[in-house]
């Protein structure tokens, strides 16, 4: 007897092939049986008459890292059909541990004590991850950010040889434990002080690993093409391939820079450099409101930070800038402008959530520096924004490119299980796999075989996930049976944690985490390593 049958779908398998259809048996976590019809019992049966059953999606760019500390249902990517997330990006990853780096907070000390534990390495971190049980399946990155934070803290100095052979040695350990590579945040302190060159002697160790550098790069604005291009040397000197995250053009003044962004990638992977992009649907970005202030400010971290707010001479320092500094850092307020700068998460002054830095600053009078700067002290740094700077014609071109794979950029969510909260989030959490293939439904810019493909085999393929994102008898059996006409994203800026249309069922490993559109709670997801060469 099968666990579960699925039966009567329009099966898209992940390669590309012209969609059939089909039953498909699952047993032991594993893909048992394919085939046009199967007529073995099985304990449960679901009729996907009507509906498209594809391999469950892979999201490469998810910060789900404190999963392995709490543990996850992740509901939020199950929802979107989401079977397999990658972890680490942006240069942030809690190990390994320095001084300060995790907050206890509510925490107890025993539990604030357990975490320390688990990030002190690369090594205690993963085998922690693999006693955990996730929502979905889990890979991991190692964050430059964190290895530099260990040997510089938040200085802006460059690592001595000492230092650098010790973040050298902790990413070996992290290629060895399993990670697929390392990731900077080339605009978040500590990893934003590195340099090009820095970067190149720290990536070339992962060679012998097959080790991908992945990066958020130094600007996304009037700075993007150079960044693209930093990234690309990054990985062509440091012999290793590249994973260039949310990949976007911020700034309507520079509207149609991603076709020159997309001609790099083209010209890198045609003189045998692998460069690939992540992407999320969406024409706002989201970032911790304290990273949009210049990084020089940032010197000794949020602390130091919050001290230079108080002082008025340094906050006219700051608002030039944003607005008049832009080669030496660019922030995404620069091209999104006060009125385009949301609040979405500000625990200790909920009222300003859903409002614009703009909107703040004339409510209590105020100019919008000093609103800006005010509500990062009642906040102690900690707040989560929203940016209004993109074009949807750069967004469609990207998501239309052949090597630009579905990212999130967002976590695993805990809280806020409510659809109708207001606020306290990005609707990218929620929704971005949906959305993603419903804008590439309704503009045409690739067939439905293809849409899947990307979103699986393709991206599996290039973030060495083995036995990922197919549909094959003995693989694991990570499937979504969804709806692909009446797929719709309904979550929006305001209400994030509305429910997508079309999705029915995820299974993960064989478990039903999905039940009609909703999550089940199930943890069946595990942690998969970096494959030993190839898929």
């Amino acid at each position: 007897m099968f666990d579960v049958l699925i039966k009567n779908g329009q099966i898209v398998d992940g390669s590309g092939s012209t969609a059939f259809y089909g039953d498909i048996a699952v047993k032991d976590g594993k893909i048992a049986h394919i085939a046009p019809c199967i007529d073995e019992e099985a304990v449960e049966i679901i009729d996907a008459a009507g509906m498209q059953v594809s391999p469950g999606f892979i999201d490469t760019h998810s910060h789900s890292d404190s999963s392995v500390f709490t543990g996850s249902d992740s509901y939020n990517y199950l929802e979107q059909g989401v079977t397999m997330q990658i972890a680490g990006q942006c240069g942030s990853s809690p190990e390994p541990y320095a001084e300060g780096s995790i907050r206890q907070g509510d925490l107890s000390d025993e539990e604030f004590l357990d975490r320390i534990r688990i990030a002190q390495t690369p090594t205690s971190f993963i085998e922690a991850a693999e006693k955990q049980q996730f929502g979905t399946n889990m890979a991991f990155f190692i964050g430059h950010g964190a290895l530099r934070r260990k040997v510089l803290g938040y200085s802006d100095a460059a690592p001595s040889a000492r230092q650098m052979q010790t973040m050298q040695a902790d990413l070996i350990e992290a290629m060895e434990a399993g990670y697929l590579g390392v990731t900077s945040g080339l605009v978040y302190a500590p990893s934003v002080y590195g340099t090009t060159e820095e970067l190149i002697e720290l990536v070339k160790v992962m060679q012998p690993y097959g080790g991908i550098y992945g990066s958020h790069i130094r600007g996304e604005g009037d700075n993007v093409l150079r960044s693209v291009q930093e990234a690309i040397r990054i990985g062509e000197e440091g012999g290793v391939p590249v994973l260039i995250s949310h990949l976007k053009v911020m700034g309507k003044h520079n509207e149609g820079t991603s076709q020159y962004l997309l001609k790099e990638i083209d010209d890198a992977n045609a003189r045998g450099v692998a460069v690939c992009a992540d992407q999320y649907p969406y024409t706002a970005g989201s970032a911790p409101l304290s990273s949009q202030i210049p990084p020089k400010y940032l010197v000794g971290g949020i602390p130091a930070l919050l001290e230079r707010l108080k002082d008025p001479a340094i906050r006219q320092q700051i608002l030039y800038s944003i607005f008049h500094e832009v080669d030496e850092f660019e922030s995404g307020i620069y091209s999104a402008g006060f009125d385009g700068t949301l609040i979405c998460s500000a625990a200790k002054t909920p009222g300003y959530v859903n409002k614009t830095i703009g909107q703040i600053a004339k409510e209590e009078g105020k100019e919008p520096i000093d609103a800006l700067c005010d509500v990062l002290l009642a906040n102690d740094g900690v707040m989560q924004s929203i940016l209004f700077n993109q074009c949807p014609s750069d967004l469609l071109r990207i998501m239309a490119h052949p090597k630009v794979f579905l990212g999130s950029d967002v976590s695993d969510r805990n809280t806020w299980k409510d659809p109708e909260h207001a606020g306290n989030g990005h609707p990218r959490g929620t929704a971005s796999t949906v959305r993603r293939l419903e804008l590439v439904r309704d503009f045409r810019l690739r067939t439905m075989e293809e849409a899947v493909k990307n979103q699986t085999y393709d991206a599996a393929v290039a973030l060495n996930l083995p036995g990922q994102g197919l549909l094959r008898e003995g693989w694991d059996a990570n499937i979504c049976v969804f709806q692909y006409d009446k797929l719709h994203a309904v979550a929006d800026y305001a209400h994030p944690f509305r429910r997508n249309q079309g999705i029915h069922f995820v299974l993960v490993n064989g478990k039903i985490a999905v039940r009609d559109g909703v999550s089940l709670g199930v943890r069946a997801g595990k942690v998969i390593k970096r494959g030993k060469g190839g898929v």
